[in-house]
């Protein structure tokens, strides 16, 4: 079983840094000798020996790693540049150091100027790398433009200049990197949100260390589908239906029906033994068209929707409900059983919108936002949730309770059963397509519905319908994809017992210290 890649913040590494330091396993100068010589070797893995570099060095310990770059290359012969942001005033000690190496190596060390020309070759970015704190110096955005404009694959150092690498906001720009050979261990900020634009593929240089025998706790993980997959319910020989429970799923108001019609057949899909759909009259006769196996109930009052309030396992609301008194009504109801309750779409915009949020704190709940769905939750603008996805997926947990996943371009999973933020490492923009948060939703409860944890189901669910994507992805299929083309995907996946993972952004590096 292939473990989760562990997530530390700056503060984090910077500890773990000092430890390694202390132990006598390396000095500063040697990891940073090891740090360059990773980056080389794992360029060279990617894109081939290259004719030229460019290496464009900021004056901290980053643009100290591109400085001992350049000396390796340096020796094997390849034509190398070295572009600094500045003269060697205030620089901190490694980098002039390091600067001072370059200089004694013959290497040819210019300012950066707008009229430099890079012909061919690649661009190594040590600018800034996970010490940005604010926005860039003037001179620093001037490069980032620069070499971003550049036809030539880029790779950056630990972090692209230009992302927080805490946070993945991106300032204004940030370096938009092909390679990313993030140094010890992989920062939140690489995994999640608009930093995601800038990364390229992420290598992680652990340089052979066991990084948590040397941490005192972990900011997060990356989570892996193949261990994951055991967590599927056993299904007995003596099954009926009732042992792999039952589903609600309520939405659809007038306009919206097909919402609950695509949640119903996640909820299937994934093996719950029965799936009841609650939704308008008007709708009854195209659910049970799509979906004869479906249970439907059409309600118009809450007398009529009480009685679908016994016998179920599980309640998915919100695809489709609207936000009419109906909507409000249906969403009272249903917020009084006694089971596990997802939250999705339309029942997450009443609860912003009225005095209904109250009552999830002793639910068993799971709310499944996107970036606009968790501003109107907290009150903000939508640029403010982006700007600390991590941040957002723990207010919101800690305001409602439960469990929070926010979804979007490495969603994020956080519960009251762990202090970790968990981190999905797949997906892919096809899953941008009305209907797919639906499918997820109904993914989630099929799970729940077969006597998985809340915590679990979520998990499983989130992994599998973005892995789903993946798959479409890498056998050409994803453009032009709908919410209910991931289903045969899926149905693959759950009757796996191992998968191969496709367009995995993240991986270990091979290299070996010595």
């Amino acid at each position: 079983m292939k473990k989760n890649h562990l997530i530390f913040k700056t503060d984090q590494i910077q500890a773990i840094e000092k430890k390694i330091f202390s132990a006598g396993i390396f000095s500063p100068q040697r990891l940073m000798e090891l740090a360059a010589k990773s980056v080389i070797e794992n360029l060279i893995l990617t894109f081939g020996k290259p004719s030229a570099l460019s290496i464009f060095c900021g004056r901290g310990n980053n643009g100290a790693d591109g400085y001992l770059c350049s000396i390796i290359s340096h020796e094997m012969g390849i034509t190398t540049t070295v572009i600094e942001t500045q003269n060697d005033r205030n620089m901190a000690e490694y980098a002039r150091l390091a600067r001072d190496k370059c200089k004694k190596n013959g290497i040819k060390l210019i300012p950066f100027n707008k009229d430099f020309c890079i012909d061919s070759g690649i661009i190594i970015d040590a600018l800034v790398g996970s010490g940005l704190r604010d926005i860039p110096r003037d001179e620093t955005r001037d490069i980032i433009e620069f070499i971003n404009k550049q036809n030539a694959p880029i790779v950056s150092i630990d972090v692209p200049s230009g992302v927080t690498a805490n946070s993945g906001h991106v300032h204004l720009m940030a370096v938009k990197a092909d390679l990313t050979i993030c140094m010890i261990a992989l920062k939140p900020g690489l995994t999640s949100g608009e930093a995601k634009n800038y990364c390229g593929k992420v290598i992680i240089e652990d340089f052979g260390i066991k990084v948590d025998d040397f941490a005192d706790t972990h900011f997060g993980e990356l989570l892996e589908i193949n261990g994951l997959l055991k967590l599927l319910p056993e299904r007995r020989q003596t099954a009926h239906k009732y042992n792999s429970g039952i589903c609600l799923v309520v939405g659809g108001d007038y306009g919206y029906g097909g919402a609950p019609i695509i949640a119903s057949e996640g909820s299937m899909r994934v093996g719950a033994g029965l799936t009841r759909i609650v939704t308008r009259p008007a709708h009854v006769a195209a659910c049970l068209s799509r979906n004869p196996e479906c249970l439907v109930n059409g309600v118009e009052s809450i007398q009529e929707a009480q009685q679908f309030t016994k016998k179920v396992n599980v309640v998915v609301i919100g695809p489709g409900l609207g936000k009419s008194s109906w909507s409000e009504q249906m969403l009272k109801v249903f917020l009084e059983v006694d089971v596990p309750i997802i939250l999705d779409a339309d029942a997450l915009n009443l609860i912003s919108d009225g005095d209904l949020g109250s009552l999830l704190r002793n639910k068993r709940t799971i709310l499944t936002p996107h970036s606009g769905e968790a501003a109107r939750l907290l009150g903000c603008k939508t640029e403010e949730i982006d700007k600390d996805r991590f941040s957002t997926v723990r207010k919101l947990q800690k305001i409602y309770g439960g469990t929070v996943l926010l979804k979007g371009s490495g969603s994020l999973l956080c519960s009251d059963q762990s202090d970790k933020i968990f981190v999905c490492p797949y997906g892919n923009p096809s899953l941008a397509t009305a209907g797919s948060g639906d499918l997820l939703s109904g993914m989630i409860g099929g799970f729940i519905s077969q006597g998985l944890s809340e915590n679990h189901s979520s998990v499983l669910g989130l992994l599998i319908h973005s892995f789903a994507a993946n798959v479409a992805r890498y056998e050409k299929l994803d453009r032009g994809m709908i919410a209910t083309d991931l289903l045969d995907y899926v149905r693959r996946i759950i009757n796996s017992t191992e998968v191969v993972v496709p367009d995995d952004n993240f991986s270990n590096s091979g290299m070996k210290v010595g």
